[in-house]
């Protein structure tokens, strides 16, 4: 057999660590796809930590940031006061802590949940008109079920739709749901989810349909991505005052729309290394976008947005994190690929493949300190 070669043994190790740092960054990463805009136009959105307004050409902290408590989507009422859930890790106890809180349009915070590591089952920032809250349980690892849950405001909770892990529509619990990432009430007071590679709709009475099936495709005009891999990824939706969807395709780059008779098209593409990830419909028709750009190794810059007007002009209104005229810099979370969370989901996601790689990493330091040990012997 020939020795392996000290040079050898130190590319490898090198290999097998960017692979864990490229995966890591590639699979667990959860940037922001909060965006919302009130009835006087003002616009909300979160860049992972910080919450940003835009009303009147200005741009301002709503809610400031705290490093490593993180923002992942936003809602608003009928009385335009905003909802988030916070979700961060506390690396001395070792739990997670989460929340729901609620901002006034004058910035009065209170919380509808108290920071826990306990929350109860059920709780979420999306609240139908009788203030029943709903929210998914899933596991991607196991894929047994996803169930759409609804919680009462008297604390009951029980499964408003969906069952076992598929694709299959029905009344309530005959449903079934795969992997279910975006989440928005429409005008029309139903739900609307982005599922797998599909786009979803429930009605309150829990009627389960599809609108649309593979919006993954890909057509001459898409290049294909660094990390949206062959599925794609789909993020945030919206539907506007006459039941259009929108959906940010964030592994195509694209902002897809789906009409009342299931036809999808492509209204926007971004150009690397931004993708859309959030969107919002105006009840006049406008859309707003917020896009996030990747940089390797593991860093996702600022969000920006851009409004998409019923006319057809695309505007960028703002952009958080770069230091140029016209820009604002923001508080940016840096390195969101590498933090706690995204180490942690992979792992959990993918424990087979990270036991293999660490193994591969182990192996390699373990050779090159043997073979070092070696020639010492000889000299």
């Amino acid at each position: 057999m020939m020795p392996i070669k000290r040079r050898h043994l130190c590319s490898l190790a090198i290999c097998a660590a960017a692979v864990v740092l490229f995966l890591a960054a590639n699979t667990a990463a959860h940037p922001a796809t909060g965006i919302v805009v009130d009835r006087k136009g003002q616009v909300y959105f979160s860049d992972l930590e910080t919450i940003w307004k835009l009303g009147g050409g200005k741009l301002s902290v709503f809610r400031a940031g705290v490093s490593g408590r993180h923002v992942h989507e936003l809602a608003l009422d009928e009385q335009d006061n905003l909802y988030g859930a916070d979700v961060s890790y506390e690396p001395a106890t070792k739990k997670w802590i989460s929340d729901v809180w609620k901002m006034t349009p004058d910035g009065n915070l209170t919380y509808v949940l108290e920071p826990t590591t306990d929350p109860p089952r059920g709780m979420s920032i999306w609240q139908d008109q009788k203030h029943n809250m709903y929210s998914v349980d899933q596991n991607n690892h196991t894929k047994t079920q996803t169930l759409l849950l609804m919680r009462t405001p008297d604390g009951g909770v029980t499964t408003f739709a969906g069952g076992g892990y598929g694709h299959a529509d029905g009344q309530g619990q005959r449903a079934k749901f795969s992997s279910v990432n975006g989440f928005a009430f429409g005008p029309d007071g139903n739900l609307y989810l982005t599922d797998g590679t599909s786009a979803r709709k429930v009605t309150m009475d829990g009627q389960v349909s599809t609108l649309a099936t593979k919006l993954d495709e890909r057509t001459t005009e898409d290049k294909p991505t660094l990390f949206g891999k062959s599925e794609g990824i789909l993020a945030g939706l919206t539907v506007d005052s006459n039941g259009i969807v929108y959906i940010a395709d964030a592994g195509n780059r694209r902002l897809l729309k789906i009409a009342n008779d299931g036809k999808v098209t492509v209204v926007y593409r971004a150009a690397p290394p931004y993708s859309p990830n959030g969107v919002y419909a105006t009840p006049a028709g406008d859309v707003y976008v917020m896009e996030v750009g990747f940089t390797l190794p593991s860093t996702w810059s600022g969000p920006r947005v851009r409004k998409i007007s019923l006319d057809g002009k695309n505007e960028l209104l703002v952009t958080i994190g770069e230091d140029k005229a016209g820009t604002v810099r923001g508080s940016v979370a840096r390195g969101l690929g590498a933090t706690t969370e995204s180490a942690l989901g992979f792992i959990v996601e993918r424990p087979k493949l990270s036991v293999l790689i660490l193994f591969l990493i182990g192996g390699s330091l373990a050779a090159l300190v043997w073979q070092r040990l070696r020639r010492r012997r000889r000299t």
